[in-house]
Formats: structure tokens, sequence, C-alpha cells
């Protein structure tokens, strides 16, 4: 289900291969919690990627107003969202956000989308277990086991619908209150958060690229929605 139509509470944006049960272990528990789930995500049947649909969906879960926590491939979308209809979207939370378009010209960030781009450009022509092994070698310099469960095999399905986040309608001005979370891990994410116009920056380490599995993130949201 894509939410409540209410207007209280904070919706959770997955990233681009958790699905929702996966993705807010730790933070999802707050008060007001409700989870937007994308196209594609909703069933076994994955969908390419429209960022128009996923925002609709989003502020469709938004109701009549919410705040909008968002991990990686999610945070560009949440931040287009924030910009387009400030009157729905009162404050974002954004961990670790793949808003690659904003940090363009960093030499991390310039290395990842080298190494990344290939991969993306064949996934339509790819296996799904190839792609998994790939796309995992290109994003974090890893060798996997060809995948053969039915998740892992879906989560590749998905994944390989997506397009590079370097390529999405990303603002760097949002005019909300923002939060970014970084896990202080990676170059490209500190980078990034760098780049995002106005917002506070916390850093949470020790979880890699899910900094919400800490376990002073609920905390940190929760001081960050009381000042806003």
């Amino acid at each position: 289900m894509a939410g409540e139509v209410t207007g209280a509470g904070i919706v959770f944006l997955h990233a681009s291969n958790r699905s929702t049960d996966r993705a807010w272990s730790a933070v999802g528990g707050l008060p007001g919690a409700r989870f937007a789930v994308m196209p594609g995500y909703d069933s076994t049947e994955p969908v390419w990627f429209d960022q128009d649909r996923w925002e609709h969906r989003l502020l469709e879960a938004c109701g009549t107003g919410a705040a909008i926590a968002a991990h990686s491939f999610g945070a560009p979308v949440a931040m287009r969202a924030a910009v387009r209809r400030p009157d729905v979207v009162r404050a974002l939370v954004l961990f670790e956000p793949g808003a690659y378009a904003l940090a363009r010209g960093n030499p991390a960030v310039e290395d990842h989308v080298r190494r990344v781009q290939p991969v993306l450009d064949r996934a339509s022509e790819l296996p799904p277990a190839e792609f998994a092994v790939a796309f995992t070698a290109a994003v974090s310099r890893r060798t996997i086991a060809s995948p053969t469960g039915a998740g892992d095999l879906l989560a590749a399905e998905r994944q390989r619908r997506l397009p590079g986040p370097w390529t999405l309608d990303t603002p760097g001005c949002i005019g909300v209150p923002t939060l970014v979370v970084t896990g202080g891990w990676n170059d490209e994410y500190e980078a990034i958060a760098s780049r995002i116009v106005g917002a506070r920056h916390v850093t949470l380490v020790g979880h890699g690229h899910r900094p919400q599995d800490h376990p002073d993130a609920a905390g940190v949201v929760r001081a960050f929605l009381d000042q806003t």
C-alpha cells in the first residue's frame, strides 16, 4: 500500500533494491511512520523507472502533509517532490542521498559514474543474475556469486530497470527543512551532502551505506523533526 492519506507523521521512501520491510528496521518504528512503496516494488512484476510516477506515489502517501525520510536512490525523488509541493512535504530526512547529479565533477563521484554507467547501458541485455554480479562489482568493487534465490533475482530485476541516479532531476536548493545523514565511510556521499543547500548534516559511523541502522538514528530524526 502507498500509505494512509492523512496529514501527520513521517513517510519512509525506500531505496533501489530493498523491500519496505527490510529498508527501515531501526527508524521505521517512529510515531506516525508509514511507508511509500514505489511502482514495481508493490508486486513481483518489476517496471521501468519513471520519476513522475515515483513522485506521484510518494506525494499520495504524504496525504495532506508529512515529513519524508528517503534513502539513497529514493532521495532525489523526495527532493524534487519537496520543491514542487512544499505545502505537502514539511521536512526531509535524507539518508546517504543518491543525489549524484549535484556533485558531478567531484573525483569520487566521477569515478563511480565511470564504473557503473557501462553496466547500466547494458542492463536491458543482461539476464538478472549476470546483471547483479556486474552491478555489484561496479558499485562496490566486490565479486559475488551469481544469485539463484527468487528474492535476489527479483531485486536484480528491479535494479536493472533503474537509471543511474545522476540522471534524475535533482534540485540542490530544496526550501524545506532538510537533514542529511551520512555514514562517514564514502567520499561520494560526503560530497553529495555538501552540495545540498541549507541542509543540516549529521554523520553516524559504523553502518556503511545504511546509517539509518545506527542505534542513534531514530533519536537524531526525532530531534530534527521536533525542531521543525
